[in-house]
């Protein structure tokens, strides 16, 4: 993360989604399972819904068709996988579940997992989406002359793009071989890919299996709340409440946890980009200024391949992979 940089609660800037999906659960190894799959169609239905609502909006005017829903799925997308990161920051305080390592890259392993559990075209353009963020982000620092910051609670952003190929990988290497190729990631990593994702969906798993609500428990209450937008912001007011993306992942932590206490998920006007797990208030906050930033990525380089915005494979001195 650099310095200058919006902040995702702790986590820096961008994320990415195609409209509201219903997550699928945990159990049996699964994050997320028991619910049913996502139907693409509904899913295409509420991203075809957001651009619909947001179509009139003066700040859209005179964006082709295309180029609406291309950047309306980037930034929706994006904020889902913020809402599942800040999520996984909500149920280890709220459960108490243990972390080894740093939270901020177990939060990004839950989202990432979590998505690749739903096994959708849909899910997996979200997670390509999301690498791009952060490769966008990193050139965009770059661009701006902004210092690298290495004591940072978060990964820097390149490491963060690669953790979630590395995870897509690791989950299917031959049907995400092509995302390899063009991000290029080297054949050494991605034999250890596999570890990674194992290692994580087990983690994550075994952590909430605990916590999976029964039948006879009553279903934890929570808040959807959509504070007032400032200006042009009101534009993503319109697109998340036609998504309904916090509604939908709010239902299913609710049926699937056994919360110690209600929780909520509200959007609001922050002052600055940026999303976080409010441990006082006992809600996740999204910032509308967060999703502008997206807007504001995808206009910078969206359109362009993740070869083009991917670094060169490199290599480093000493140990191929450092000590073991």
């Amino acid at each position: 993360m650099q310095a200058s940089q919006p902040t995702v609660s702790g986590l820096p800037r961008p994320w990415s989604w195609p409209a509201a999906l219903p997550l699928v659960a945990l159990a049996g190894g699964a994050l997320w399972a028991g619910a049913p799959l996502p139907d693409p169609a509904d899913c295409a239905a509420r991203l075809e819904a957001a651009v619909e609502a947001i179509s009139t909006h003066p700040r859209v005017k005179d964006v082709p068709r295309a180029k609406l829903k291309a950047t309306t799925e980037f930034t929706t997308g994006n904020m889902l996988f913020v809402l599942l990161h800040e999520t996984a920051h909500g149920l280890i305080s709220d459960l108490g579940l243990p972390v080894l390592g740093r939270e901020e890259d177990a939060a990004d392993a839950f989202a990432t997992v979590t998505m690749l559990e739903m096994k959708t075209e849909f899910t997996h353009r979200t997670l390509v989406n999301a690498v791009k963020s952060w490769m966008i982000s990193d050139r965009r620092s770059r661009e701006y002359g902004e210092n690298v910051i290495y004591y940072d609670a978060h990964g820097l952003d390149l490491q963060r793009a690669y953790n979630i190929i590395c995870l897509m990988v690791g989950s299917d290497p031959d049907q995400f071989e092509d995302l390899a190729n063009e991000t290029n990631l080297p054949q050494d990593r991605r034999e250890t890919c596999a570890g990674d994702y194992s290692n994580a969906s087990w983690s994550w798993d075994k952590a909430l299996q605990p916590h999976l609500r029964t039948p006879e428990q009553e279903r934890t209450k929570y808040q959807i709340l959509y504070g007032k937008p400032e200006g042009s912001l009101d534009i993503f007011e319109r697109a998340f409440r036609a998504t309904g993306i916090m509604e939908r992942v709010a239902g299913r932590l609710a049926d699937l946890y056994a919360w110690r206490k209600p929780f909520s998920i509200e959007a609001r006007t922050c002052g600055d980009p940026g999303a976080t797990w409010d441990v006082t208030e006992h809600k996740v906050i999204l910032c509308y200024e967060l999703a502008d930033d997206f807007v504001q990525q995808y206009k910078l380089h969206g359109e362009e391949p993740l070869a083009k915005l991917s670094p060169p494979s490199g290599s480093r001195s000493g140990a191929p992979m450092g000590f073991r």
